[in-house]
Parts: C-alpha cells; structure tokens; sequence
C-alpha cells in the first residue's frame, strides 16, 4: 500500500486506497504481528499519506516561498495510531517567513492537506490543532517562544491541553527547522523542575479506569452497554506518564515504550517500574486492537470503547493487573514530582 500512496496522483485514488486499511489491519493481525507492530505499520500509513498530500498541494501551488517542515503530534507522532484517529498537525516556518507575503500559500498548503487527510477518513481535531488553524502555523522563533512561554510559566490546565505538543515530529520538508525547536525545548524541560511538577500534576488530569477494589470500572453508554474508553482511561495516563519521566531527563524519544526505557536508563524512574509500565501498555494496546478487530469483524465503526460484555475472564483480568500497575506508576510519579502540592 506505501508504495501506491506514493504513485497516487490525486486524492480520490488516495481515499480508496486509504478504504483499504481495516482489512489490512485484519490481514496483519492473522499474520501474527503484535499490537506494537500493527500500530507502526497504521502510522506509516498515516505518514506516506501526509507526505503525498504536501507533494501533490506543492505540485499545484508551486515552490515554497519559504523553507516550512509539516509537523504532526500525538499518536501519529508517538508511531502509535490506530483506527480512528484524528488530526494533530501544524507547520513550522523558517525565520525569513513574511506573514503579508506569505500565509496565502501557506493557508492554502495546509487546507488542502488538512482537507485531503479528513477525505481519507482522519477526522479533523476537535481541537482545531491542524496546520489549517493560523494559529498552528508558526516560525521557528514563535514556535521556540511559545514553548518558553508553556515551560517557564506553566498552567496544569493548560499543559493539559498542549502537552502532545511535546511530542512533535517533523514529517516533511525542513526538519532541521524541528531539530532546534525541540533541542531548545528539551534543555529548557530537563532544567525546570517547576515545569516538571505542574506536567506532573496535569497528567493526574486522565486517571485509569478502576473503581472499587481495583476493579475495571465500566460505564453505561446509554445503549445498554457497559463500556471502557480505552484510550481515554487505559491509554492516555501511559502516554502521559512517560512523557513527564522522558522530559524531565531530556529525552528525545517520541514513542511511549522509547521513552519509559530512556527514563529508566536516565534515572528518572526504576527500571522495575518502567517493565511494569510497558508492559501495561503493551496489554491494553493489544486489548484496544482486539477490540476494533472485533469491531470490524461485526460491521460497527472501530472506536475505543471496549464493551465488558466482550472481555472473557483472562481480559478482564489483564485489563484489571494492567490499570493497577498504572496506577502504582502515577503514584510514584506524583512523589517524585511533588506534583500533590499542585492539587
């Protein structure tokens, strides 16, 4: 599939290429592949398609007018995207960027981008963080600013909302552009134990889903179905978790699993702790896919709120060790951080 992406010469043959993907995920998971690999070969996927939607906008626009790199964020950034997902993208522009001379293109670049991803089924961010949205669209200066700006005066309810932020990747043209925004924010995260402690304390913000007894705790749907958003309650306080240890020794790591094994070789955590974790991740990612396979398998649209009515005992039993262990990590995270003082 990567390499028809590339030959594509319009968005409509890429959106029925992209149509193909459930049953590609079908097809590698009867192949044997785990959950990790699965999720790198959806995130290839997700980045061929952005690199020939940027070739195919420059092909009708013309030359740069000034150097630019396509970023993405989150999931898609972390290697860890599945069905789904939607849109976290902005453009880091060169310091020569002239905004009278210059957004026109720009605006235009990113919309058709933006446009062709939601046509091949990636839905636009809730939160408008797309390139489309001026305000995602930067220099480097601004960029560098604005990371100053959320590192030396940080709000726990912001960094909530910008903390996938922190794990951008460049994805197409300048890159040297987000090597020094993201060398200059990792030196400013690894030197702020402030910052440290109100990442902290904003990443208390997403808690695994357990109630009485540490026991799964399910919700009705209103439908008559009790149901777990897995990524909401399982996966997210992870994804967290490992960005607060990885920042705080200035890792440059994006992939969860990179950057538990980096904290634990920086210090920042035990190695005990950081297996535990990864091994957490690596159950609830696996019960995440089993459930959009099983998804597919019915004929519903694959989300992420896994039904208790699906899990047999051993599941639910991994679901349940699974949280525990996260929740173990959160607490040792909130004592190394001081992160309590926050609340």
């Amino acid at each position: 599939m990567l390499v028809e992406i590339d030959r594509a010469d319009d968005t409509a043959r890429l959106r029925r290429l992209l149509a193909q993907t459930p049953e590609l995920m079908v097809e590698l998971d009867r192949a044997g592949h785990d959950e990790m690999e699965l999720a790198s070969t959806l995130s290839s996927i997700g980045e061929r398609l952005t690199c020939r939607l940027l070739k195919l906008a420059e092909a009708k626009l013309g030359d740069s007018p000034s150097a630019y790199a396509f970023v993405v964020a989150g999931s898609l950034a972390r290697h860890e995207q599945i069905l789904g997902a939607d849109q976290d993208n902005g453009l880091v522009l060169g310091d020569d960027y002239n905004d009278a001379a210059h957004d026109s293109y720009f605006q235009a670049l990113a919309d058709s981008v933006c446009e062709g991803l939601a046509d091949c089924g990636y839905l636009r961010c809730p939160g408008g963080i797309m390139a489309s949205n001026r305000r995602l669209r930067k220099t480097l200066s601004e960029w560098q600013a604005q990371f100053r700006q959320w590192i030396e005066n940080p709000e726990p309810e912001a960094l909530l909302r910008v903390a996938i932020f922190f794990d951008l990747r460049c994805q197409y043209g300048a890159c040297e552009l987000v090597d020094a925004l993201r060398g200059d924010m990792l030196e400013r995260t690894a030197a702020n134990s402030v910052f440290q402690a109100h990442l902290a304390s904003a990443a208390l913000g997403f808690r695994p889903g357990l109630g009485w007894f540490g026991r799964p705790k399910f919700v009705d749907d209103g439908q008559g179905h009790a149901v777990m958003d897995l990524k909401r309650s399982a996966i997210t306080p992870v994804v967290d978790l490992a960005r607060v240890h990885a920042l705080s020794v200035g890792c440059k790591a994006i992939s969860t699993l990179d950057r538990l094994s980096c904290a634990a070789r920086e210090g920042a955590m035990s190695a005990v702790d950081a297996e535990r974790l990864s091994q957490a991740f690596r159950a609830i990612s696996r019960l995440r896919i089993a459930h959009q396979l099983r998804c597919l398998s019915a004929g519903r649209q694959p989300d992420y709120q896994v039904r208790r009515a699906e899990l047999g005992d051993q599941d639910f039993k991994v679901l349940a060790g699974s949280l525990r262990a996260v929740r173990a990590a959160r607490g040792a995270m909130v004592r190394r951080y001081r992160a309590e003082v926050l609340q």
